[in-house]
């Protein structure tokens, strides 16, 4: 584990530890279900718990990234997982296709392929250079409505059915998923594509 992942699993250690000392200190309570304090550090316990499982896999999948980057020079990875619309989109465009997701995406000068997030077998290729014509960046809101969530949408040439406009989640090497870094992201794939803006 890295440095930041042990970190937040000690601190969620503490609180949880915190949490229970003080769960046998206030005991019962008199009748009354949990106590302000004790709610608090249930949260935070948890919160910690999240922040360091979310840590260690994006750590896990940064790695394998680089991994597949590594041995496969020139090629940009990116993980990429389904929108509501992706299913739909991809039979549309070719109806024979099947992509698995989450998947990892290797964008380089032959086209577009689909590989395993876990590192075994090759890749499945699923548009060739001259089928891309090109991306932008989408956003929908979140479940709550809050806050946005930023991804691309691939624009692929007429095959079977018509042109196909694929949208997708995707993370790469960059820790923010916003629109900034998915254009910094398009940037990087167009470059390993070889098309020039």
């Amino acid at each position: 584990m890295r440095p930041s992942t042990i970190l937040l699993a000690a601190i969620t250690v503490v609180f949880g530890a915190a949490t229970i000392v003080l769960a046998v200190l206030i005991g019962t309570d008199e009748g009354r279900a949990l106590s302000t304090e004790l709610r608090l550090g249930i949260l935070i316990t948890f919160g910690f718990g999240v922040a360091c499982v979310t840590t260690e896999v994006n750590h896990r999948r940064r790695a394998r990234l680089q991994q597949k980057a590594e041995t496969h020079p020139g090629t940009v990875f990116v993980t990429a997982h389904a929108t509501e619309s992706t299913a739909a989109d991809l039979t549309a465009w070719s109806p024979r296709l099947r992509v698995w997701f989450p998947c990892d995406l290797g964008f380089d000068r032959t086209g577009i392929t689909s590989w395993s997030t876990r590192n075994d077998g090759q890749g499945t290729p699923i548009a060739l250079h001259s089928e891309v014509l090109g991306f932008d960046v989408f956003r929908e809101p979140t479940p709550r409505g809050v806050a946005y969530r930023w991804g691309i949408v691939v624009r692929l040439a007429p095959r079977t059915l018509g042109p196909g406009a694929i949208r997708l989640w995707v993370a790469d090497d960059q820790p923010a998923q916003d629109e900034y870094a998915m254009r910094r992201t398009i940037s990087r794939i167009e470059s390993a594509l070889g098309m020039g803006r």
